[in-house]
């Protein structure tokens, strides 16, 4: 402010000198210099007033999405098997089984910002429902690619359990099988 001052007393003096105000004594001329400082000052005044009164917004998020998410899940988990089936079809005791089931063999890990909770439920929610990548981004509050590549993480994940949990078939025919006519000529070997 006192930079703009000096210029400008420059030139009102620029002014006077270029014009020739001959006719003007001193202390008309101080007096003018003197009524345009205070406009000048006072202008700053209310400037830095305004500046002050003003309303700032914060600088930070309008949703807590992490709060959001759990607050998601687990509307999806508590809400009784019933809802949690009609969401991920599956039981909630059924999911923390798979979850462990995942952790245990050191199949699945957890991320710095993904529960493995979280990634199974979102998986489920894709494989389950038919949702969409991109309606699953906006409930989790993530990008369409991050959801893509934890679905195929958990798919790889899923698929690599096929081996602890299917067995082979045993060429062995049940008696209950082999001794009723009605199936055993369809089982023959």
């Amino acid at each position: 402010m006192l930079f703009f001052n000096i210029y400008f007393l420059k030139f009102l003096d620029f002014v006077i000198r270029k014009l020739h105000f001959h006719v003007m004594d001193s202390k008309i001329i101080h007096a003018a210099c003197m009524g345009a400082v205070v406009t000048v000052i006072a202008t700053g005044v209310v400037i830095i007033e305004q500046e002050r009164n003003r309303i700032y917004i914060p600088r930070e998020p309008r949703i807590n999405a992490i709060a959001q998410q759990e607050f998601y899940i687990d509307s999806i988990l508590n809400q009784g098997d019933r809802h949690c089936v009609e969401r991920i079809r599956m039981k909630p005791d059924v999911l923390y089984r798979l979850c462990d089931a995942l952790t245990s063999r050191d199949i699945l890990r957890s991320t710095q910002n993904v529960s493995i909770r979280k990634q199974v439920i979102v998986f489920l929610q894709i494989v389950g429902q038919n949702q969409r990548f991109h309606s699953i981004s906006g409930i989790y509050y993530r990008s369409v690619e991050t959801i893509h590549r934890y679905f195929r993480i958990v798919l790889k994940a899923v698929l690599k359990l096929y081996k602890h949990l299917i067995k082979d078939p045993d060429d062995t025919v049940p008696a209950e099988i082999m001794n009723n006519q009605r199936f055993y000529p369809y089982f023959k070997v």
